[in-house]
């Protein structure tokens, strides 16, 4: 297994802030926008697809990752690369296509979490590339780059912020506590770090948190027309109030949710579940490992994993707790998901997530080591009908089909990262449980130029 997949299993860039930058992307094409779609990339009137590929080796730079933008239903596409590739930056370690600009075409956030940054080792940096009419991309750092804090690790944006997670940051003073930064969407400016020390953000930096490993930001019940931010800290253990050190059950787990976060403040509004509150709680359950929003009128939904969880009370199998919120009713728990008696243990229900909102709210709950020989599995979940979840399965053994999941437009987006030499992914439309894998360098899908894919599907957007 190339990928990191220990992390479930056995315990389980340079000042200035934002730079401009045009060596090693495509240039952007050129369109009017008017018709596109939320995830329309180019323009032409249908969402696009993109896949990170964070081992690739672009110019032989093993590790340094490349992400590969697939217009339509993959019929062709672009590789992107950072401007100077250094090995073992990671680039596409996260990926997530939005909105930055006012010009309708849907822009790129992409994460490289082992990005050197001002000479600290795998501080991490984020790159904006612009969809539509040509401008030139920017890299985001934090304005106090920490080494191994990996700013990047996750990403989230619902157009009027960006959130940016570096979990393995040492804030407060203290060791991988983690935290998240935020950026205004259109100025790509106005930086603000969050922590769990900060005013108003329940729980406290302590040791290993890892707060902002997982983020979604979306209407969850603070002002209307501003955005909330949910944070995920899976390693956080469940010992109570207050900084503890050690103490409880280790990496149960834990979410905030952080209302009208566009504008900086004193102190910020703001709710918490830790998994007792769901289930009887384990060590090492790992709620907010992660986490989706969807949208469907005025109710907005977010779904949170613990792909350890004893879900259906079968030990280690996982579950998802799905939130709501609406306009005039504030997030609050609504259903846990599970697979019944149907799910084993160390199959990872839950390890990604994703929400459509198109004909009737679903969520896409990767299971990437189903079966015996882990090929893996996506479960499609009905929000107004969760006992009509269907299972998804492509591929073979050892392709953890599932490892990442996403939406554009209507379409199910699958990556199965250890699928044959490169890795690959599914496009599936509304009614399609067989479709087919691509991997570059088939069909139209562009390989490197130069260099190797080795995970191609390890995140998708």
């Amino acid at each position: 297994m190339r990928l990191p997949i220990s992390l479930l299993v056995s315990a389980l860039l340079l000042p200035p802030l934002a730079s401009p930058l045009s060596a090693g992307f495509p240039a952007a094409p050129a369109a009017d926008c008017a018709g596109a779609g939320s995830n329309d990339f180019d323009g032409d009137g249908v969402d696009d697809t993109v896949v990170g590929d964070p081992f690739a080796a672009p110019g032989g730079h093993g590790g340094a990752g490349a992400v590969h933008l697939l217009f339509g239903k993959g019929e062709r596409g672009k590789v992107v690369s950072a401007p100077s590739p250094e090995a073992g930056e990671g680039f596409g370690w996260s990926v997530k296509l939005t909105r930055l600009d006012a010009d309708r075409c849907a822009d790129l956030l992409i994460g490289a979490p082992y990005a050197d940054v001002a000479g600290q080792r795998d501080a991490g940096a984020v790159y904006a590339v612009y969809g539509g009419a040509e401008r030139k991309p920017v890299r985001l750092v934090s304005s106090t780059p920490e080494a191994d804090a990996h700013f990047g690790w996750s990403l989230a944006s619902d157009g009027a912020v960006i959130a940016v997670g570096a979990p393995h940051e040492d804030a407060d003073g203290v060791e991988d506590a983690g935290a998240v930064h935020l950026f205004d969407s259109g100025s790509l400016a106005g930086e603000r770090r969050i922590s769990q020390d900060t005013e108003g953000v329940p729980g406290s930096s302590e040791v290993g948190d890892m707060f902002g490993w997982s983020l979604a930001v979306g209407r969850l019940g603070g002002a209307l027309d501003e955005p909330d931010l949910a944070v995920g800290a899976p390693y956080d253990n469940d010992d109570g109030r207050g900084r503890q050190s050690g103490e409880g059950k280790r990496d149960a787990g834990s979410i905030a949710v952080l209302f009208d976060v566009r504008e900086p403040k004193q102190e910020y509004a703001a709710k918490d579940w830790d998994l007792h509150e769901i289930v009887p709680t384990d060590a090492g359950d790992r709620l907010g490992y992660a986490m989706a929003y969807g949208q469907e009128g005025d109710v907005g939904y977010l779904a949170v994993s613990a792909p350890l969880g004893d879900g259906g009370q079968v030990k280690d199998s996982g579950l998802v707790r799905l939130f709501r919120a609406s306009g005039t009713e504030e997030v609050a728990p609504l259903a846990t998901l599970d697979q019944g008696a149907d799910g084993a243990a160390g199959e990872g229900y839950g390890f990604s997530l994703a929400f459509t909102g198109e004909g009737g709210t679903r969520l896409a709950v990767g299971v990437p080591f189903d079966g015996p020989d882990q090929r893996g599995g996506v479960r499609l979940v009905p929000v107004r009908d969760p006992a009509r979840a269907q299972l998804v399965a492509l591929g073979g053994a050892g392709d953890h089909f599932g490892w990442s999941v996403a939406f554009s437009g209507n379409r199910l987006v699958v990556g199965a990262p250890d699928h044959g030499r490169s890795g690959a992914v599914a496009l599936l439309g509304r009614n399609d449980g067989t479709g087919t894998l691509l991997s570059p360098g088939t069909g139209e899908v562009p390989a490197l130029s130069e260099g190797d894919s080795a995970d191609f599907g390890a995140t998708v957007g």
